[in-house]
C-alpha cells in the first residue's frame, strides 16, 4: 500500500483507483479510510463470505481526513456505491495538536460530499481505532454526528483493542455490508 503522506503518493493512489474502477461495478460496498482499514485486508476477508455484492477497499495507509477529499472522486464516487464505510481519525487522534472540533467539522464536510455525490447510498461511520488519548472523545462526537447526518455509527473499538484481530472486527461490520437480504442458510451461519 502506498503511504499517503507525500503528494506524489496521493497522485499514484488516484491513478491506482482509476485503473481499478475500470474493472469495478456500481452498486457495491466501498471501504474508504486510513491506516486501520488499509491494514485490515478487507477484500481477502470478504472473499471468504457470501456478501451479496462487490466489496471495494479504497483505503490508504496514513491518509488524514483533510487529504481524503482529493481521493473521493476516484476512490468512491466513480463506483456509485450502495454503501460506504468511512474510517478516519487514527492519525489525527495521535497528534499532539488534535482539535476535536476541527476534526468533526471536516468529517461533516466529508459526509456532506458523500451524500451529495453518492445518491441512494447508505453511509456508515466506523469508530476511530486508536489508543491515542483523543480517540474516546472523537468517537463520542462521531456517534453524535452519525445521528445528526442520518448515518450509522459502528463501534468496533472493543474488538480491535482486545486483540481479537481484523477478522473479529470484520465480523462486526459484516451484517451492515450485505447488499441483499440474508438467506436462511446465511442467517444460520451468522448465529
Amino acid at each position: 500500500t502506498v503511504t499517503a503522506t507525500k503528494e506524489s503518493g496521493k497522485i499514484e493512489k488516484i491513478d491506482d483507483f482509476k485503473t481499478l474502477n475500470e474493472m469495478g461495478k456500481s452498486g457495491g460496498v466501498v471501504f474508504f479510510g486510513s491506516s486501520y482499514f488499509s491494514r485490515m485486508n478487507i477484500n481477502e476477508l470478504a472473499n471468504n463470505e457470501e456478501m451479496g455484492g462487490k466489496i471495494y477497499d479504497r483505503s490508504v495507509q496514513g491518509l488524514k481526513l483533510v487529504d481524503s477529499f482529493k481521493l473521493l472522486e476516484s476512490g468512491v464516487y466513480e463506483l456509485n456505491p450502495a454503501k460506504v464505510f468511512v474510517n478516519f481519525g487514527e492519525e489525527e487522534c495521535s497528534s499532539e495538536n488534535f482539535n476535536v472540533d476541527e476534526f468533526i467539522n471536516k468529517y461533516e464536510w466529508l459526509l456532506l460530499n458523500l451524500h451529495r455525490n453518492c445518491k441512494n447510498s447508505k453511509t456508515y461511520i466506523v469508530s476511530v481505532v486508536s489508543s491515542g488519548k483523543n480517540a474516546a472523545d472523537a468517537n463520542s462526537r462521531l456517534e453524535a454526528l452519525a445521528k445528526e447526518t442520518g448515518c450509522t455509527f459502528i463501534n468496533v473499538t472493543k474488538e480491535a483493542f482486545e486483540n481479537l484481530g481484523f477478522e473479529k472486527v470484520f465480523n462486526v461490520l459484516k451484517p451492515y455490508m450485505r447488499i441483499f437480504p440474508v438467506s436462511f442458510a446465511q442467517a444460520m451461519q451468522m448465529a
